[in-house]
């Protein structure tokens, strides 16, 4: 189980709201999303065993972002949401684009899953889009060796996606199948020369330096700044 995973949790699971006051109509609510099977985010934990998921609510105008303890490990889990399946709910001028990056990180061995406002939606049907909000997405890189091409294809799609609908794109990529990096992140140090970035696990969040992190094999950074310096990437 890794960072951004669905748990969907079933009447018998018990558990603790973290937050310390709200509305008790929010706490009902907590409730009815378990009854509808709307899922909960695995966010960072602090024991051994995943004990803590989060969501978010809105209501009245007012967003909550909610935690529950768990008593026992969850049940139910499921990888995050496909970004594929929120395509039909984006600019429709960036459809077509977003159904293209998808099929290329496919083609470059990587997974592409959304969450944050449009997966909250997705799931709620409650407002969490607005005009400022970001299209947040995790893409899962399996091949170490198609990460500068992966790098390429982000920065492509996220110049795209904010020249045609003013939309900001922003998320992480998942390393060595557990290690997150924001890939903006990533990508800055790359191009400006900083040794290390902020990586997150599903129990840690740490300084990693360049070279660890890319085991060694700077070939792809590399790739990736003589890809830029070629104005591959415009």
């Amino acid at each position: 189980m890794h960072r951004h995973d669905l748990v969907y949790l079933q009447p018998e699971e018990a558990f603790t709201l973290l937050n310390a006051s709200v509305p008790l109509s929010v706490i009902q609510a907590i409730d009815h999303m378990i009854e509808a099977m709307q899922p909960f985010t695995v966010c960072r934990q602090s024991t051994a065993h995943v004990s803590k998921v989060a969501t978010s609510h809105i209501e009245n105008h007012c967003k909550y972002r909610l935690a529950l303890e768990l008593s026992a490990p969850p049940q139910v889990t499921t990888l995050p949401l496909a970004l594929k399946t929120v395509i039909p709910h984006l600019p429709k001028n960036l459809q077509e684009q977003t159904r293209y990056f998808v099929r290329q990180c496919r083609d470059l061995k990587a997974d592409v899953y959304v969450y944050g406002s449009f997966a909250n939606q997705h799931f709620t049907n409650l407002p969490f889009v607005t005009p400022t909000s970001d299209l947040d997405i995790l893409i899962t890189v399996h091949e170490m060796d198609r990460l500068a091409d992966i790098l390429m294809a982000i920065e492509i799609f996220k110049q795209f996606a904010l020249s045609v609908a003013n939309l900001r794109v922003d998320g992480e990529v998942r390393l060595h199948g557990y290690e997150d990096v924001s890939f903006n992140e990533l990508i800055h140090a790359l191009v400006s020369d900083i040794p290390t970035v902020v990586i997150k696990t599903l129990h840690e969040v740490k300084l990693q330096t360049i070279d660890v992190l890319l085991g060694w094999n700077t070939d792809e950074c590399e790739r990736f700044i003589d890809a830029r310096k070629r104005r591959l990437i415009f």
